[in-house]
């Protein structure tokens, strides 16, 4: 080939590849897509013909190094390099120009002034026939060299960016990785590589089938995984979710190297369609069939105590926002993150209000705590993990109404808007002081009376309180009593 052919089916090669364009349109949906370069790599040991082996790039997920290597194949980089490193279980490696005539101690160390390529890191699996760019510590340092994975080597995902595949002669790469070497990846006799442009790959992949959760599901989970059928020759699939069901606006979009995924973004009780669509490197398909789920119900939103807050006292009420689509709650009070069950100090569920007071806490200690909602029987989603750390406050010191000599006989309405209700018995005539206070323990209204012996009745006004919660207290003599209650406008 001329010098002058060589480099314009080069340009020709590159303009294919890193042009994106629409190339079809199945039920309304635009396909993007390019077709994937391929090519053949005859391999010579010590001079002599070893075996070929195919291989086809990945651009529309990695197109700046499927440019470089279709690139440096039209100007016959590779001809001649070496395999220098072969590892057993693992990968091959080669495409270091010091190989094709320098020392082989320079071997894999490149070249100063090699371009290099800036990481496309991307979900696609490292997995047996997978190749991608080697590269150094520094991400965007890859240049000329490949590896071609013999083994499954997931570690390696999205820490590497994969560009392409082997499609045929994984044999002869078998062979290539069984090569003796020096016990130090480098084989006795030289693999040399020489690289040929064969044409290009322009299949579009079949549309993915949903499978789970099925369709119209409900109570679903921010920790349920949504999976559709594998499809020939697909390396990732991109699953999307709409709350509309013509996915004119797309909540949520999430790309695989599986055919599976979570999305742990989901709100609750709420109906959203989803659907899949499979990416083969070059093109991807027109999307699967659309399934619907209703989430259960959302998390709550923690108050009190907030995340990190410290001297919180060790008799407290808890707080927390209602949550979509909840009737009860069950709070979890732990002394470690791990909420494991040997570590739960605190676990009730059938919370019916958004607070809940508990007793007890040791002084001067860390705590976490969290919320779970739920819709009968149906669990719904946890909450975040909040932290606090208790101080020498015991805070709320008697929070029951069963002591004879004290008692709440009612509090309403609850919640509470502008007024408070409240009817009480006592057992011994004297001063009464009502307090009310806010969830760190500060007095925001105070009243007090002579009593008698007998039942009794008095009305607060709350118009000063903004909305939230709060502990009434009722004193009288050494009697205290405690309640929470909630104010909303």
């Amino acid at each position: 080939m001329t010098s002058y052919s060589k480099i314009k089916s080069s340009l020709l090669r590159v303009l294919l590849i890193v042009i994106t364009s629409t190339i079809c349109t199945q039920k309304g949906y635009s396909q993007t897509g390019v077709d994937k370069p391929r090519y053949q790599v005859v391999t010579h040991r010590a001079g002599n013909f070893l075996g070929t082996f195919d291989l086809e790039l990945f651009p529309l997920i990695a197109p700046l190094h499927v440019n470089n290597f279709d690139s440096l194949v039209a100007e016959q980089f590779y001809d001649s390099t070496a395999f220098h490193r072969v590892v057993p279980g693992f990968v091959i490696q080669g495409g270091d120009p010091n190989s094709i005539s320098g020392p082989t101690s320079t071997w894999g160390q490149g070249q100063p002034g090699q371009p290099t390529v800036n990481a496309e890191f991307n979900p696609v699996r490292h997995v047996r026939g997978i190749l991608g760019a080697a590269r150094s510590a520094n991400p965007n340092s890859a240049t000329s060299q490949y590896y071609i994975c013999v083994a499954n080597a997931t570690f390696l995902d999205n820490n590497y960016t994969v560009y392409g595949k082997v499609t045929s002669g994984m044999d002869v790469v078998d062979t290539i990785v069984s090569s003796p070497t020096n016990g130090n990846e480098l084989p006795l006799q030289k693999i040399e590589m020489f690289i040929t442009y064969t044409g290009v790959n322009d299949t579009v992949p079949d549309a993915p089938t949903l499978n789970s959760p099925a369709d119209a599901s409900t109570g679903i989970l921010n920790t349920q995984t949504f999976i559709c059928n594998t499809v020939s020759d697909a390396v990732l699939y991109q699953f999307e979710f709409s709350t509309d069901p013509s996915f004119s606006t797309i909540d949520y979009t999430t790309v695989s190297g599986s055919n599976a995924t979570m999305i742990t973004q989901l709100q609750g009780f709420t109906t959203y369609y989803w659907r899949a669509i499979a990416n083969n490197g070059g093109h991807l398909s027109a999307p699967s069939n659309v399934y619907s789920f209703t989430t259960a119900a959302g998390a709550p939103d923690l108050i009190y105590p907030a995340n990190g807050a410290a001297n919180i006292p060790t008799n407290l009420a808890f707080t927390w926002t209602p949550a979509l689509g909840a009737t009860e709650y069950t709070l979890q009070v732990s002394v470690s993150s791990t909420f494991t069950t040997q570590n739960m100090i605190y676990n009730q569920p059938g919370l019916v209000d958004t607070f809940q007071v508990v007793t007890g806490l040791n002084p001067n200690s860390t705590y976490y705590w969290r919320m779970r909602s739920a819709t009968g029987t149906n669990q719904g989603f946890f909450s975040a993990k909040y932290s606090f750390s208790t101080g020498t406050s015991t805070g709320i010191d008697d929070l029951s109404d069963e002591n004879a000599s004290l008692r709440l006989n009612s509090m309403y309405p609850v919640p509470a808007n502008n007024e408070l209700n409240l009817a009480y018995f006592i057992n011994e005539p004297g001063e009464l002081t009502i307090e009310i206070f806010d969830l760190l323990d500060r007095s925001l209204l105070r009243t007090q009376k002579n009593v008698p012996y007998g039942k009794g009745n008095t009305t607060l006004n709350l118009k000063d309180l903004s909305m939230g919660n709060y502990i009434i207290t009722l004193r009288i003599n050494d009697k205290r009593l405690a309640k929470p209650f909630q104010v909303v406008r």
